[in-house]
């Protein structure tokens, strides 16, 4: 069975000639339907290049990637759109709120675009779960950046999609926050890919994947904060001595 997020090979470069660019060399990886994964590395691993990549948000130089089951390669950006309004949601380091909306009105956004009805206990339990019920009624013009965070966050979850991208979700939230919302994100049945450079974020997932000039160099199950960090100080004394 093909895993809802599979890239096969996959290589991405930019530019031409002699200041090409590789960001992806050759990675090959099957994220596992329900599962939690983390994608960590030095600065200019690649992380954000495979994430984008392999949500259809930027196409690869060579190789395949497969989402929720369907090929990427040769999509419009119609059927690209449409693929991931039914299965996927994101949670990016811009916020992209609706400035005239309301806390509520954001978070439900995606779902009323659709056409789908939201889940109203669903989305009071995520608004709740990331500290934003007495601020429903708000605008994003009257929250702090860590509060817009918190938007962004419940309005991924609001359509419990099969399968989530985040990149950096607990970069603006204050310690509690962040752990309350990587909770939830743990909890959820829901495939989670998530770029971070935070060991105590990345000892949530299930699995981290670690990436090195592009390509996928080691992998570890059942991460603790304290593993992540060893692992990421010896890849960074790695690629500074190459």
């Amino acid at each position: 069975m093909t895993a809802p997020v599979q890239l096969t090979d996959v290589r991405k470069v930019y530019g031409t000639g002699p200041g090409a660019v590789t960001a992806l060399d050759g990675v090959s990886y099957g994220f596992a339907e329900g599962s939690f994964t983390a994608v960590m590395g030095p600065s200019g691993s690649g992380k954000s290049t495979l994430l984008h990549c392999a949500a259809g948000l930027d196409s690869p130089s060579a190789g395949e990637v497969h989402l929720a089951g369907t090929a990427l390669r040769g999509l419009g950006e119609t059927a690209l759109t449409e693929l991931r309004r039914q299965h996927v949601s994101f949670v990016f380091q811009a916020f992209n709120l609706m400035p005239a909306l309301t806390v509520r009105q954001n978070v439900v956004l995606p779902l009323t675009l659709a056409g789908q009805r939201p889940d109203k206990a669903w989305v009071n339990e995520v608004i709740q779960r990331v500290g934003l019920a007495e601020r429903t009624g708000h605008r994003p013009g009257e929250l702090s950046g860590g509060q817009q965070q918190r938007v962004a966050i419940a309005r991924a979850l609001a359509g419990r999609a099969a399968i989530t991208f985040a990149d950096e979700p607990t970069g603006a939230l204050d310690t509690q926050t962040a752990g309350d919302v990587l909770a939830l994100l743990r909890e959820l049945d829901q495939t989670v890919v998530m770029v971070t450079h935070d060991p105590v974020a990345a000892s949530y997932a299930d699995t981290v994947v670690f990436l090195v000039d592009g390509r996928i160099v080691s992998r570890m199950p059942a991460p603790t904060a304290s593993s992540v960090a060893a692992e990421l100080a010896q890849l960074s004394r790695l690629k500074v001595s190459r």
